[in-house]
């Protein structure tokens, strides 16, 4: 005789388990893409990609699976990494914008030195004209 499903919720108004609740969490780690550059003891082991979880300093794959995740990164670390790579792009774009600047002034010193090699020939120019009427 069939069982009774009496009691069962259809699949979509149940309450999810803690095992899905963990799997979605981890999805959703993965989704913004915090990507570790080096990983965890298990993802290292593993050969796994390893994102980490902000909130918890723990990565996805660790998350899903309920593992003890050797990766904990304080917050104070994640703002010191943060600041220092803010202050990265700042030292980079003031790098670009001097290069930039560079490149202008000698364009202009180019600009000068055409300037004054054109005079220099019509100078020239000018002596041997001079020269031809003498």
């Amino acid at each position: 005789m069939p069982k009774d499903s009496g009691n069962r919720k259809p699949r979509g108004l149940r309450k999810q388990s803690s095992s899905d609740e963990r799997r979605d969490r981890a999805r959703r780690v993965r989704e913004q893409g915090l990507e570790m550059t080096f990983r965890c003891g298990r993802c290292e082991k593993k050969n796994l990609r390893c994102f980490v979880d902000t909130a918890s300093g723990r990565c996805a794959g660790c998350i899903s699976v309920h593992a003890e995740c050797s990766l904990f990164v304080p917050e104070e670390e994640w703002e010191k990494v943060e600041e220092e790579e803010r202050n990265k792009r700042l030292e980079l774009a003031r790098a670009e914008e001097s290069a930039a600047l560079a490149a202008e002034s000698v364009a202009r010193a180019l600009t000068t030195v055409a300037c004054a090699k054109r005079e220099l020939l019509e100078l020239e120019g000018r002596k041997q004209e001079f020269a031809r009427r003498d």
